[in-house]
Formats: C-alpha cells, sequence, structure tokens
C-alpha cells in the first residue's frame, strides 16, 4: 500500500492512501473567497490543501515517494 504525506491548509500532515481519493477540486473559501484546492476521500473526509490548482496536487499525487512506517 502506498502512504503519502500531504499538508491541510493549517500545516498539519495527513498520511493518506491515494487509491482512496474520489476527488480534487477546487472552491472558493468562505471567509477569505480565495481558491481553495480540496481533496476527498473515499470516507468522505475533506483534506483543504496547500496546493494552489488541481494540477499541482494531482502533479504531487502521482510523483510523490510512499511515506514510510518506522515501527518501534
Amino acid at each position: 500500500m502506498r502512504i503519502l504525506s500531504i499538508t491541510d491548509k493549517y500545516g498539519g500532515k495527513r498520511l493518506i492512501n491515494p487509491n482512496q481519493i474520489t476527488q480534487i477540486w477546487d472552491e472558493r473559501g468562505p471567509s477569505t473567497g480565495a481558491k481553495e484546492v480540496i481533496i476527498t476521500l473515499s470516507c468522505g473526509s475533506h483534506i483543504r490543501t496547500q496546493f494552489t490548482t488541481i494540477d499541482h496536487a494531482l502533479d504531487y499525487i502521482q510523483r510523490a515517494s510512499s511515506h514510510s512506517l518506522v515501527g518501534g
């Protein structure tokens, strides 16, 4: 299983399985009107990302190295 690290809009780190991504979309933020790129997962969760375009998000998801989990 491939796991990617994504930084959300607020600086938090999320580890996601890219096979669970159902949608990548943008919308205008409710408070500032700034465009936000959002990743939706099959569980229904939404991640508001720091990506500036859908193309940047897709490029990262396709090229990013997998995150390794180290047991201990």
